[in-house]
């Protein structure tokens, strides 16, 4: 009896462990391009890349500079924790290129820190805030058309924006608007987006 209720046992941390991994954006260690990752609670990641000139500047004064725009930003909109620098690194692979990623609150604090458009919630929302007017997507199975009517009638949840780089989404992408196109990892290339890129995923 014993044996048997180890073995249960066993399944069930098992199946917790890949439970809880369900719903997470699946981001590759290192991100060495524009990048911006949400999860199934609605946080939101993104990793700004540029190039560094060790010249002008040391590592740790950039860390202080975002840190320092976080907090000021964080002190106008009265909440504490809208943005925080997750980390501010130099890429190893001799590109000169460094990251800094920021990790949000929710969508709103990201488009507002950022100054860029971006909105992730159901295609029920989106549809009643007007963000999917004139949207029309493509299936990534298939490439068939999925146009503005038929994405109104979609179930699952969108991710909306203006944003160039790779997207992470905490689901499987079934719909992409035109210029998309999906990776290998299962993320979302924007940067031949014709127009606000749209994603709809499960």
């Amino acid at each position: 009896m014993m044996g048997k209720y180890g073995k249960l046992m066993a399944v069930v941390c098992l199946c917790a462990l890949f439970l809880a991994g369900c719903g997470e954006a699946k981001v590759p260690d290192t991100v060495d391009k524009p990048s911006v990752a949400v999860d199934k609670e609605g946080q939101v990641i993104v990793w700004q890349v540029g190039l560094f000139d060790k010249a002008e500047y040391v590592l740790s004064e950039l860390q202080a500079m975002a840190s320092e725009e976080a907090g000021q930003f964080n002190s106008s909109v009265g909440k504490p924790a809208a943005v925080a620098v997750e980390k501010v690194e130099a890429l190893e692979d001799g590109s000169g290129k460094v990251v800094v990623a920021y990790r949000f609150d929710g969508w709103e604090s990201a488009s507002d820190f950022l100054k860029e458009s971006l909105f992730y919630g159901t295609v029920a929302d989106a549809v009643l805030q007007g963000r999917t007017a004139g949207m029309n997507l493509k299936s990534v199975k298939d490439g068939a058309d999925f146009p503005e009517d038929m994405l109104k009638q979609a179930q699952g949840s969108v991710l909306i924006t203006d944003m160039k780089g790779n997207v992470y989404c905490p689901g499987k992408v079934t719909h992409i608007s035109q210029g998309l196109t999906v990776n290998p990892d299962g993320s979302v290339d924007t940067l031949g987006a014709q127009g606000t890129a749209c994603i709809l995923y499960q």
